[in-house]
């Protein structure tokens, strides 16, 4: 009896008990995922140019009006994809003109005061372009610096919106490779402006935006100075993959510290989700400003990083499928099924493991909705997690090995670079339960075949689990490069697991391709 009561204790404080439930969906002839392979959505797709529009009725009067502050000088336009250009103007009628690449298109402007354009798609360009924006008689605005490629979005929460000024003290060799002459273009919003207006009332976050909500963002060339506060991940993305992809490079941060998922999903699957308020804005509000806003031109693909803020009270329970939900929402406003790159929760210790007591159940939530969004994809980061002498627990700085995971694998299945096994992190791709006692995993993308991270001889973190998520006693050995062997000597197995520890690789968890891409935390019920 005591027995019993001791266990059901400890599956309810073990990081697993409840995660079981979660893969409950997942057998272990089902341990393949759907196919991934590489999707090239940029290459040789590109829309029809459009038609010559007819002379517009325009009775010459004057027109002021502005251009909206996702585009300005010096930005990235989507490659392949219809480039939208509007804005407002504080007259309700009047025609506006544009030029951009030969093309001439015009608009009139609504009643509301709003006008919009759209010029035909065009090839990667990284020769500098003008657009050409004017009325018959009123005032004529140029955005200069228009480059013709790829636009990435950075989103999630703190650590992904770390700025680029402290990891950069874990790589200082790197600062000179930021430089003016890139090709590539960030566009840095703030989390903090997000508040200052809500507070001040100026803006109603809680309904989708058209702009953005700083009058002073805009589009900025990579310098020292620019990226020292621009997302560190999305910063070294951009940089590793220009190193391979000959495409200028948009990037634009839409990240916000603390926020929880359902402060960036739109607010309406939030609330159809159970959600009706916020950590910090209401539910859905960092949705409606930092992301909504650019929906209006199309994206090459995502990178994200969040989950910290739903490391408690059991939300891990939900957390793959509203993650699910969240992508399957943003590729319905871009209207495309862009890849999506997911980085799983860092090692956290020091206060972490008091704030974030769950991080390995979100862990496997986030492992959970890997396999269940298609086109997308995971970055393990517990290799690169907070180290001893570190003063941020909360926030590690190494952030370069992450940046260049994502852009390893945005290569791979954007632009057709590399292959599979190379690219992706390792997974188990084939799981066979030899009796009930031993089991036999063939993992795949595991390069030229799984390394030990710590250079030892001993497999740590990959383990047999009972029904109450309690670790079995487990016997690990390779079989060959791409093949691992668990034998336990209980009857309780019940699924296959790696990472039950806050602290994970390498100390806990060792497994790594022959590139050193580390192993993702993962749960598969038998």
């Amino acid at each position: 009896m005591e027995r019993g009561k001791s266990r059901l204790i400890k599956a309810v404080l073990t990081t697993l008990a409840a995660v079981l439930a979660l893969t409950a969906v997942l057998a272990a002839s089902g341990c393949k995922k759907a196919d991934k392979g590489p999707k090239y959505p940029r290459v040789n797709i590109a829309p029809p140019a459009l038609t010559p529009q007819p002379e517009p009725d325009d009775a010459g009067e004057e027109v002021k009006f502005s251009v909206n502050r996702t585009l300005s000088s010096d930005m990235v336009v989507q490659r392949n994809s219809y480039f939208n250009v509007f804005g407002t103007s504080e007259s309700a009628s009047g025609v506006i003109y544009g030029e951009f690449m030969g093309e001439k298109r015009s608009a009139a402007v609504g009643s509301d005061g709003r006008w919009s354009m759209q010029f035909s798609s065009h090839e990667a360009n990284a020769e500098p372009q003008t657009l050409k924006l004017y009325t018959k008689h009123g005032e004529s605005k140029e955005l200069t610096g228009i480059l013709i490629g790829d636009v990435w979005v950075i989103s999630g929460q703190s650590n992904a919106e770390l700025g680029l000024g402290g990891p950069l003290t874990k790589t200082p060799e790197y600062a000179k490779e930021i430089k003016k002459t890139d090709n590539i273009r960030i566009y840095r919003q703030t989390r903090q402006a997000v508040m200052d207006v809500q507070e001040k009332g100026t803006v109603d976050v809680t309904v989708p935006q058209d702009d953005v909500v700083d009058p002073s963002w805009h589009w900025e060339h990579t310098t020292v100075s620019t990226t020292n506060f621009f997302s560190a991940i999305g910063y070294y993305f951009a940089k590793e993959l220009s190193r391979t992809v000959d495409v200028p490079l948009g990037i634009v941060m839409a990240a916000s510290g603390g926020s929880t998922l359902h402060e960036l999903m739109p607010a309406e699957l939030a609330r159809s989700l159970g959600f009706n308020t916020g950590a910090s804005v209401p539910e859905g509000g960092f949705y409606n400003t930092l992301l909504h806003p650019f929906i209006r031109n199309s994206i090459t693909g995502m990178i994200f990083y969040q989950g910290e803020s739903e490391c408690a009270g059991g939300q891990y329970n939900v957390y793959a499928r509203n993650l699910a939900r969240t992508v399957e929402a943003y590729r319905n406003d871009w209207k495309l099924e862009f890849p999506f790159i997911n980085v799983q929760l860092s090692t956290h210790l020091g206060d972490g493991l008091t704030y974030w007591p769950e991080l390995p159940r979100l862990r496997m939530a986030q492992f959970d909705a890997y396999r269940q969004i298609p086109n997308s994809y995971i970055v393990a980061a517990m290799d690169q997690g907070w180290q001893k002498g570190d003063a941020d627990w909360a926030h590690p700085l190494y952030k370069y090995e992450l940046g260049r995971r994502a852009a390893k694998i945005a290569a791979y299945v954007s632009y057709g670079q590399g292959d599979e096994e190379h690219a992706l992190a390792p997974e188990p791709d084939k799981i066979t339960w030899e009796d009930g006692k031993t089991v036999v995993i063939k993992f795949k993308h595991v390069g030229d075949g799984l390394k030990l991270m710590d250079g030892g001889d001993k497999i740590k973190g990959l383990t047999i689990v009972d029904e109450y998520g309690d670790r079995l006693a487990t016997e690990a050995e390779f079989i060959d490069g791409s093949t691992i062997r668990l034998v336990t000597f209980s009857a309780d197995a019940k699924a296959v697991a790696y990472c039950l520890d806050p602290n994970g690789a390498p100390d806990n968890a060792n497994l790594a391709s022959s590139d050193g891409i580390a192993m993702p935390a993962f749960l598969i019920n038998r």
